[in-house]
This record gives C-alpha cells, sequence and structure tokens, in this order.
C-alpha cells in the first residue's frame, strides 16, 4: 500500500498521525488500535461515543473490503451501545496482548486474561485454513486476531510497534532495515525523550 494514495488515507485513525500504514489486512489491525486518544497530540477516542465509533466503523469496513487480501472482510452491522463497549474492552486487551501493557488505565485485572476466540477450519483444494467466525462484531474481532495470526506467520507482525514514549500509545509500522525504530515520530516523540534525558543529566552534575 503506497502512502499518499486513496487507500492509504481510507484508514482514518491512523492517517490522523500522518503515519505510514501496516500492509494489506494488517493495516486493519493498526487502524483499530489506533482508536485510542493519544496522550501528546490528544485527537478524540473514535471509540468514546457511539456516533464516533460508528462513523469510523463506516470507513474502516469500506476499506477492508476493498484491500481484504484474505477473503474475510464483509459489511457488518450497525453498532449498538454494547458493540462499541465490547470493542472498546477488546481493544485494550488487544493492545496488552500485542505491546505488554495496557493502554487504558481503567483497565480491569479480568481484561488481561488470553484472549480466546473460535475460528473455523476450513478444507479445500488449496489445503487447510482458518477463517474468522462469530455473529455480527464478534467476528470482527475475531478477524483481527488470524490477521495477527498470519502477519505473525509472515514474520510482519513484529514490525507493527507501540510508540516507546510514555506518554504516548500510537501504533506504527515499522519499516527500518533492522526493524529497530522505537518512537512513532522522531521529531516529536524521540526529541522529547533526548531532552528529557539530557535535562535528568544535567540535574544530577
Amino acid at each position: 500500500m503506497t502512502e499518499g494514495t486513496g487507500r492509504y488515507m481510507a484508514w482514518p485513525a491512523t492517517t490522523r498521525y500522518g503515519l505510514s500504514v501496516a500492509p494489506g489486512n494488517l493495516g486493519l489491525v493498526q487502524d483499530f488500535l489506533n482508536t485510542i486518544t493519544e496522550g501528546t497530540i490528544a485527537p478524540p477516542d473514535l471509540l468514546a461515543t457511539l456516533d464516533s465509533a460508528q462513523e469510523w466503523a463506516d470507513q474502516v469496513t469500506e476499506q477492508w473490503i476493498s484491500i481484504d487480501e484474505l477473503g474475510w472482510a464483509k459489511t457488518l452491522p450497525r453498532l449498538t451501545e454494547n458493540d462499541r463497549k465490547a470493542l472498546a474492552a477488546f481493544r485494550d486487551r488487544l493492545f496488552e496482548g500485542l505491546f505488554g501493557h495496557s493502554h487504558s488505565e481503567t483497565a480491569s485485572r479480568a481484561g488481561r486474561n488470553n484472549l480466546t476466540y473460535r475460528p473455523v477450519l476450513t478444507v479445500s483444494t488449496e489445503g487447510i485454513g482458518l477463517r474468522p467466525d462469530g455473529e455480527g462484531w464478534k467476528y470482527f474481532e475475531t478477524a483481527l486476531l488470524l490477521i495477527c495470526h498470519q502477519g505473525q506467520i509472515e514474520g510482519v507482525l513484529r514490525r507493527m510497534k507501540s510508540c516507546k514514549s510514555d506518554t504516548c500509545d500510537v501504533v506504527f509500522y515499522d519499516r527500518s532495515n533492522n526493524n529497530s525504530a522505537v518512537w512513532h515520530d522522531v521529531k516529536v516523540c524521540g526529541n522529547r525523550a533526548n531532552v528529557r534525558a539530557y535535562r535528568e543529566r544535567a540535574a544530577s552534575h
């Protein structure tokens, strides 16, 4: 996927940060995680209200259908308030599962358990495969996990990272040759960390 194209612009949450998006379906996972409100720039949490969540869902599912490489994308029902709350809770658990820490300060200890979903095993002339299962937005959640699983197999999931800054959890896709990037924006978060470290060193002398 190329930056600056219409497809790049269609990922609404990630585009807010001017970031390069993860390839293929992994861009959906990145966008879902980037619906958070980030501590420095502080854009709104896109799952905070039913209206904003529905607007995000409409855009992101349309984009997913347009780029889907696995045949998993489909139109999903309109969100209910219960759906919105469930997606926000799932986002927090997925965030912690992928990056080892929770974005939400109100995350419950129960949310730190392993995520368990049941995909469907399929058999065809191409071999045995997995497909998402579940009704409504549970299907979407299962699909996100399977996309992560596919990214893990392909070796690209490790390039999707949460910014190292203490005040920023923006999820970026590391395209550096040695997969060494730690900041979603070196000029913002990286520079801020360097300034803080310099002041701490100066204060200790």
